[in-house]
């Protein structure tokens, strides 16, 4: 299918895309089915539990949050973007032999910008500007704020298909909704003390291992040694992203373990790689 015929198909269900004030998408059951390369009648099927063979898609959109009574409303009230989001992505990647090319296509057609933006820029819509106050200048227009469910979706979505540990997930989420609604802050670093990953003491760190290398072999060991040695035989690479500043490869995770930690004097959560000292049995030490 070629990026025109995707054009005829999102011009086909334009008239049944609707943007609310906030600017929150929302398609109907057919519009989306179109979207997805499926029929509207297995969409129907798979959210009030008749399609035994698409009942995952139903499990997967209530784990973002989504009830029943949510999915059976979506036949009569339409579906909201985030849901929309979730179901391409579906059938995009998780459908097995349900899969559809239309899915995985417009699924990277939406990856840039996301499918608000998308519904938002194809139905004129822009952000209202907010009226004066007495003399107070006029403030600038500002994005909706993200709902919860927002950005729940979202971290699963990145984060945990990068297969994160589900504590680790949590964090980042805790961290997010931190910023976004600053009263809720004493409840998210209550959350997130309850998910720190204990230390090991069997778990070390690059200046632990360095430690006992210098003990081993009589020559001195830093942190920074240890991470290009780990580095250099291939148990570790650097994180782009950084937090943690390393990830362990598939040679490494077998010796390592990500811990969750606070770092000091500051309400963000950290990410560490730790290792087990069986990584010192493996690791091919020589002279500098």
């Amino acid at each position: 299918m070629s990026q025109i015929e995707i054009a005829d198909v999102i011009k086909q269900i334009e008239n049944e895309i609707e943007i609310d004030a906030q600017g929150r998408g929302k398609a109907t059951i057919r519009a989306t089915a179109r979207l997805a390369g499926v029929s509207h009648v297995a969409l129907i099927k798979a959210f009030s539990g008749g399609n035994g063979a698409s009942s995952n898609l139903a499990k997967k959109l209530m784990e973002h949050g989504f009830s029943g009574g949510n999915l059976i409303s979506f036949s009569t009230e339409g579906i909201p973007d985030i849901a929309i989001a979730i179901i391409l992505e579906y059938y995009a990647h998780d459908a097995g032999r349900y899969c559809t090319k239309l899915a995985r296509l417009v699924c990277k057609a939406f990856t840039a910008n996301g499918i608000r933006k998308w519904m938002q820029e194809l139905k004129g819509w822009e952000q209202q500007e907010q009226p004066k106050e007495h003399s107070q200048p006029q403030a600038k227009s500002q994005l909706p704020i993200p709902s919860l469910e927002e950005i729940s979706t979202l971290l699963d979505l990145t984060l945990g298909k990068a297969g994160l540990e589900p504590k680790l997930v949590a964090g980042a989420k805790l961290n997010a909704i931190g910023k976004r609604y600053p009263h809720l802050l004493k409840e998210v670093e209550d959350a997130k003390s309850m998910l720190l990953v204990p230390v090991e003491d069997n778990l070390l760190a690059p200046k632990k291992l360095g430690e006992k290398l210098t003990q081993q072999t009589g020559e001195p060991w830093s942190a920074q040694r240890v991470n290009k040695l780990l580095t250099g035989q291939g148990f570790q690479v650097r994180n782009p992203e950084g937090n943690p500043d390393y990830l362990a490869t598939e040679k490494g995770k077998p010796y390592s373990k990500l811990t969750l930690g606070t770092a000091k004097g500051h309400d963000k959560t950290v990410q560490h790689l730790r290792w087990y000292e069986t990584i010192l049995e493996v690791m091919e030490v020589s002279a500098p």
